[in-house]
């Protein structure tokens, strides 16, 4: 099979017009570029913003330089079919994703509340795409187009929904999407040089029932012949049946570990998973991963010519999601961690793809000549800010691995730490003519820069020292060693290092700053013991978290199949869950212990755990104390930390803490 490179030219057409011009959006836009019909179609849950952030924006893009004519219809009405034949029947196929989010992510908390806002909504209007999008706008252009158009879902909706799922929020495992919303494809991962391939193989004259073969896809078939997986050069691995693990929880952990370990695209073997029974009957075929984009394909991806502003129909209404990332840049693809909890490493993948150092200037200066810019680049980084450049430097390892993560329980051997071109991308960063201030606002991977024996100390001193706005984000996640074993996070041993490391920087430069650690409440692993274990940390430490995540399953990730099944898929073991939405709101609560509207839900959960007896009462501080004239009691809250008082007190250090 032929692939050809990210922005390689598919067939001679005009060139598009300059860099100032959006992909259109209406009627009007299609004529004034000499068009009379469109190749592809996108459709998208989110608005359009023409932004190398945005995935709709960055398909398009990859689609026009390639010569497709692109078009895109944004937010749909779903009620009707009005919106989505506006630009006309597409010649190739429509494309569709969910946005940037899975829906119902969008839509709900944790305890399955409705949001009441979102961000990548004009005004942060909340309301404006339906539940389950990826589904209700494939059926509803089915509606629109009859069956013979080619329908492709992809976007973090469709990829982590490609196989049977958990679906959180109907509380119950889910067919493949492919399935209820009776797309022709799925593109799972990092998507543009699959559907380069999905458009030349049609442009040439290919059925889409042909197109089976095509990595990074999936795709449903009532006839396993129709797969044709015969003489392929990979090996296929049969899932177990949706009807099986709906009704069987081990048999749902049995099924998470076998697809958990097909994630490396150089072994990974062809999934298949029976789906239905009867005339409903299909197989769910999962292609192997598309390789990662290579640095020079990524770097080209990054520069196409994007206006990097909302679509001029908003009239200029504000986007949160684009005034958190416009003066942002991203410098890496995908994660080698594979938190539990994280859906990244399932979507882009576990191998990094790094854009060059020459790259990342580049589109530095163009943000720097911007009349807006003010000076401040806001973030350097990507999925892990700290993992630029960093791979397996084993090919024949590499060719063999089924680790689901590099880091975890130990970096591995062969996975590259070297801090020291990053440190060096910062400097030629920073050194870019109009930038005052680059920081780090991605999260930062503090174990990768413990392991880094060469370079590690002096990136960290160069981070705290010169790219941190005040605040620097990392991500503990909790202090109780069973619990993080289950995310696969480092023990609290490596925070607190880390900690010492940052408070003496922070006071060798001079400056005040703030460490801004991430908890979860609710994960599996943690009962109301840990979490009031994890509460008495933060007291002794006088952490009062303002934001704390309570734990959401979301499809395809590990936590999520522990969650569901109760057992660890790759050791079969049980784990403790918390299920009960009341339980949930304790722990939560006991995060935020610094808030007073949580003091009831404390209270309960230190009497559950014991921590209050009869006739004690939370004091200061949410402090045990007993009441006056009540026996005494043995039990009581662990005492307050014997260290300094700035340590005592918070994040503030350096000189300048009594401010």
């Amino acid at each position: 099979m032929t692939r050809l490179p990210v922005v390689q030219q598919a067939r001679a057409r005009p060139p598009p017009p300059g860099p100032e011009v959006f992909l259109p959006t209406a009627p009007a836009e299609v004529r004034a570029r000499g068009w009379t019909g469109l190749d592809v179609l996108l459709v998208t849950g989110d608005a359009y913003v023409d932004h190398p952030s945005f995935g709709a924006a960055v398909i398009g893009r990859v689609l026009e330089a390639a010569g497709y004519r692109v078009g895109i219809v944004a937010q749909p009405d779903w009620r009707t079919t009005k919106d989505l034949v506006r630009l006309g029947r597409p010649n190739l196929f429509v494309g569709v994703t969910s946005g940037a989010m899975d829906s119902m992510v969008n839509h709900y908390t944790a305890h399955k509340r409705p949001r009441s806002d979102d961000a990548y909504t004009p005004g942060g209007v909340a309301g404006r795409r339906p539940d389950r999008a990826t589904t209700v706008y494939a059926r509803l252009l089915r509606e629109a187009f009859g069956p013979t158009l080619p329908i492709v879902i992809g976007g973090i909706e469709a990829s982590l929904r490609r196989i049977a799922h958990y679906d959180y929020w109907d509380d119950r495992v889910l067919p493949s999407v492919l399935v209820p919303s009776g797309a022709d494809l799925l593109v799972y991962g990092q998507g543009e040089k699959p559907i380069l391939e999905i458009a030349r193989r049609l442009a040439s004259g290919e059925d889409i029932c042909g197109l089976v073969d095509v990595p990074g896809t999936a795709l449903a078939v009532p006839d396993l012949a129709m797969a044709m997986l015969e003489g392929r050069e990979r090996g296929v691995v049969e899932l177990p049946a949706y009807e099986e693990i709906t009704v069987d929880k081990r048999r749902f952990a049995e099924f998470s570990r076998l697809y958990h370990l097909e994630h490396n695209g150089e072994n990974a073997r062809i999934l298949v998973q029976p789906h239905g029974r009867g005339e409903k009957a299909r197989f769910v075929v999962v292609n192997p991963p598309m390789p990662s984009p290579t640095t020079e394909e990524l770097d080209r991806i990054a520069e196409l010519p994007y206006v990097r502003e909302a679509h001029p129909s908003y009239g200029g209404a504000h986007i949160p999601a684009l005034e958190q990332i416009r003066w942002s840049v991203q410098i890496l693809r995908g994660c080698a961690a594979g938190c539990a909890f994280c859906c990244i490493t399932e979507h882009q993948g576990r191998d990094i793809a790094s854009r060059s150092e020459a790259s990342v200037v580049r589109e530095i200066e163009t943000l720097a000549r911007k009349e807006s810019f003010k000076g401040t680049i806001t973030d350097v980084g990507g999925a892990t800010a700290n993992m630029w450049q960093m791979r397996c430097t084993s090919e024949e390892a590499h060719a063999a691995c089924r680790r689901p993560s590099c880091v975890f329980p130990t970096v591995c051997q062969f996975f590259e730490t070297d801090h020291g071109p990053l440190i060096d991308l910062y400097a030629k960063a920073k050194a870019v003519k109009g930038v005052k201030h680059l920081f780090v606002g991605s999260g930062v991977r503090y174990d990768l820069a413990q392991a880094d024996e060469k370079n590690g100390a002096r990136y960290l001193k160069t981070l705290v020292a010169n790219h941190v706005s005040g605040q620097l984000k990392v991500a503990p996640e909790h202090v109780c060693e069973p619990v993080l074993k289950v995310m696969k996070k480092p023990a609290v041993a490596s925070f607190e290092r880390f900690r010492r490391d940052f408070e003496r920087y922070t006071k060798e430069a001079g400056k005040e700053q703030y460490l801004v650690p991430y908890f979860i409440s609710s994960h599996p692993g943690s009962s109301l013991e840990e979490a009031v274990q994890l509460m008495e940390y933060l007291q002794d430490n006088r952490w009062k978290p303002q934001q704390v995540q309570d734990f959401m399953p979301t499809p395809m990730t590990l936590a999520s199949d522990i969650y569901w099944s109760g057992y660890h898929p790759m050791t079969g073991k049980p784990v403790h869950v918390t299920r009960d939405m009341e339980e949930k709101r304790m722990q939560k609560a006991l995060l935020r212990w610094g808030d007073p509207k949580n003091r009831p839900l404390v209270e309960k959960a230190l009497r559950k755990t014991g921590r209050l007896k009869p006739g004690e009462w939370l004091g200061p501080g949410m402090r045990p104390r007993r009441k006056p004239g009540a026996s005494p009691s043995t039990a009581g809250a662990a005492p307050v930390g014997s260290g300094s008082r700035e340590q005592r007190e918070g994040r503030r250090t350096g000189p300048h803490r009594g401010r």
